[in-house]
């Protein structure tokens, strides 16, 4: 569900909100990034959907991310929406997050939306710093990677470049144990990802954006390169947003068998999913309204 303006926060929604936290997650098993390299299927829940409804607050609350996670979905995809606040819709991006850690579910989450070509102006620099000091100092690092944006639009990955890695600086700075994320610089497609090298960094891992759809010897083809890039470079990728062919919008029983065909393809190469978009994207969208339930024919895809 996107919304064009940033809803409105009364100060009373985050005195009662701040009262529903509770204990920190279970402990898992290995370092966040073992674990984000051997998932099988996550969500993204597009901009505005965790944390606002028609323009008002709202705490989708535990026992939504518990029937999330259990109709099989074991990660979650959040990033800030363009135009978004200030500090209230940090703390209900917050409770978000602590919410579905407190399922059990680890969390992608994005500082920003869309960074273009242009170099960002000031401003934009130290809100990046405010919101990484922000999540850094209150998100989970054993359960919560942090990335800059959540893609990237420029020409040249030379002109991307630096940015990417005065980015990854600046969140570096913040958050000193947390993994971070990115991608390659349009709009983290596979190709963009082969063209640039890994930042000096150590603790990321790389992002993929694909809705070229296919069969599964196609989308297998087509993967295998990100296989063959994270294992020469020794850094997990994920395909943080995937879905069918724009070809099958209209055809729904299409735009499924893209799925039945590219999910397996993936998991054979050992690269994790995060579906495009549980909550918003017209022929995307997985569920009706706002339940943690999707479409039946998606459900059955996540085995």
């Amino acid at each position: 569900m996107a919304l064009d303006v940033a809803p409105h926060f009364p100060r009373r929604y985050f005195l009662a909100a701040s009262l529903l936290a509770a204990g920190p997650a279970a402990a898992q098993p290995g370092d966040l990034r073992t674990r984000l390299s051997r998932l099988r299927c996550g969500a993204n829940l597009e901009r505005w959907f965790p944390v606002a409804r028609d323009n008002h607050p709202r705490r989708l609350g535990r026992d939504w991310w518990r029937d999330f996670r259990a109709v099989g979905f074991d990660h979650v995809r959040m990033f800030v929406p363009g135009g978004g606040g200030g500090s209230e819709l940090m703390e209900l991006f917050r409770q978000a997050i602590e919410d579905a850690n407190a399922a059990g579910l680890p969390v992608l989450f994005g500082l920003n939306d869309i960074i273009q070509q242009d170099t960002p102006a000031v401003q934009e620099w130290d809100r990046l710093a405010s919101r990484a000091r922000f999540f850094g100092s209150r998100t989970d690092p054993d359960m919560v990677a942090l990335a800059p944006l959540n893609e990237p639009a420029f020409e040249t990955t030379a002109a991307w470049l630096p940015i990417r890695n005065r980015m990854l600086a600046t969140l570096r700075d913040a958050a000193p144990r947390h993994l971070l994320v990115w991608g390659g610089r349009e709009w983290n497609s596979l190709r963009s990802l082969l063209e640039i090298a890994p930042p000096a960094d150590p603790w990321t891992i790389a992002e993929v954006h694909d809705y070229a759809g296919g069969r599964s010897a196609e989308v297998r083809k087509r993967f295998a390169a990100a296989a063959t890039w994270r294992d020469r470079h020794g850094i997990p990728v994920v395909v943080t947003e995937y879905n069918g062919s724009g070809r099958n919008q209209t055809n729904r029983a299409a735009w499924t068998q893209d799925l039945q065909e590219g999910l397996p393809a993936l998991r054979s190469l050992g690269l994790p999913v995060t579906l495009w978009s549980y909550s918003h994207g017209s022929w995307y969208r997985m569920q009706q309204g706002d339940g943690p339930s999707p479409y039946p024919e998606v459900r059955a895809l996540l085995g």
